[in-house]
């Protein structure tokens, strides 16, 4: 290695890039919690378990990933080994809550 050399990193992109993608998060976020929203009003209209079950599941599989990804991203500073850890863990419970809700007895 030749001294004197400077390697250069680049974290994000451009800043138009950041942005949209920001804006694409949270556009993401918002249209789940109006979904989330909107079981959750329909279990309290019909009083069905899955109907509240598939608002959980839901808000587990999309909404909570989102969050979890900007406040780990933003807030909190955590690895990227222990956001994805989290991150998959909220999808997956998401899914089971989701199966549940499917095949409930």
């Amino acid at each position: 290695m030749t001294p004197g050399v400077v390697l250069q990193t680049v974290t994000g992109g451009s800043e138009t890039v950041v942005v949209l993608a920001l804006a694409g998060l949270l556009v993401a976020a918002g249209l789940s919690l109006v979904v989330v929203y909107e079981l959750f009003e329909g279990y309290r209209r019909n009083g069905t378990r899955p109907m509240l079950a598939l608002a959980v599941g839901l808000a587990l599989l999309v909404t909570g990933p989102i969050f979890l990804r900007l406040a780990f991203a933003n807030v909190v500073a955590v690895s990227p080994a222990t956001r994805s850890l989290a991150t998959t863990a909220s999808e997956l419970l998401g899914l089971a809550v989701i199966m549940y809700a499917i095949y409930d007895p």
